[in-house]
């Protein structure tokens, strides 16, 4: 066997599948494009002779399926968007995916951001970088004092909008600041200890924060409607790092916005390598992998 890895991927995680298979990894942030185009993937997954292909941004589409026959591809994301899963199934190619991989990196930027907003930092950066920010009297510090005091998160009430492996990695996170936590999650009936599941209208009211972490998908797709909106405390912050599909609020002179940073951690290659070899190496052993983005073409092979 052999493996073409475009993923960005970890040295230790590589020398494990080493052990199982020759490995050429062609770095796509190296590399610095994106294979769109599924005949020249093809034709380079060709030139390597690659049977197993370990992708995390580029398409693997029908004209990449349907030219190389692969054994078992490999996808370093949570959601293999990217895979055409529904052709590699009829393929029977196994598709093993990431869940998780980014979820302790998302998990600390949106404490970040609570942080933030609780705190006014945002704010005060730019009023001291704009030379707004002199203080000669008392008076003046008086009303910069009152002007960016913030509250705490202890004793307040942070809502979490799904309770994924990012919103229970947040969860995790806001013990520590002795925060009272509300969950809603319609697929969750076992939330982790101090975590209490409302339904969402309920969490919106009750909220001092509230953070979204769904995926997109139908259900949730705009899941905050303006009616769910005015539902929320005048006082309250709102943090989102899923995905803007859920709301749009770039316009309003309120808003923190980052681009689709979440993940951008130097960790998360490891974490997502370290998922991806282990499913292969559960797989050669004849075990089954934790995480199948198409798990019928393993019980159609058993």
């Amino acid at each position: 066997m052999r493996a073409l890895i475009t993923a960005s991927f970890d040295d230790a995680a590589k020398a494990r599948l080493a052990r199982h298979m020759e490995v050429v990894h062609e770095d796509w942030k190296a590399r610095g494009s994106i294979y769109f185009d599924g005949a020249e993937f093809a034709r380079r997954i060709r030139e390597v002779g690659a049977d197993v292909l370990i992708v995390e941004a580029d398409l693997v589409h029908a004209e990449v399926l349907e030219a190389v026959p692969l054994k078992l591809i490999g996808c370093c994301r949570g959601d293999p968007v990217n895979i055409d899963l529904a052709l590699a199934t009829r393929k029977g190619i196994p598709v093993f995916h990431a869940p998780g991989r980014n979820a302790d990196a998302v998990a600390d930027l949106t404490v970040a951001f609570l942080l933030m907003l609780a705190r006014h930092l945002g704010p005060m950066r730019d009023t001291f970088r704009e030379g707004a920010a002199r203080i000669t009297d008392a008076g003046g510090f008086l009303a910069m004092y009152n002007r960016f005091t913030g509250v705490e998160l202890g004793g307040r009430t942070v809502g979490l909008v799904a309770l994924g492996a990012v919103g229970r990695e947040v969860a995790a996170r806001l013990g520590g600041f002795k925060a009272r936590v509300l969950a809603y999650d319609p697929y969750v009936t076992d939330p982790p200890p101090g975590v209490e599941l409302v339904p969402l209208d309920d969490l919106l009211r009750r909220s001092d924060f509230v953070s979204l972490h769904a995926p997109v998908t139908p259900e949730t797709r705009n899941l905050l409607s303006r009616e769910r909106l005015a539902l929320i405390k005048p006082t309250a912050y709102f943090v989102n790092t899923a995905r803007a599909a859920l709301d749009r609020f770039l316009a309003l002179p309120n808003v923190i916005v980052t681009p689709h940073i979440g993940g951008a951690t130097v960790d998360v290659p490891r974490h997502q390598s370290e998922i991806v070899v282990d499913a292969i190496e559960r797989h050669l052993r004849g075990e089954r992998p934790r995480w199948v983005a198409n798990p019928a073409v393993l019980e159609r092979s058993t």
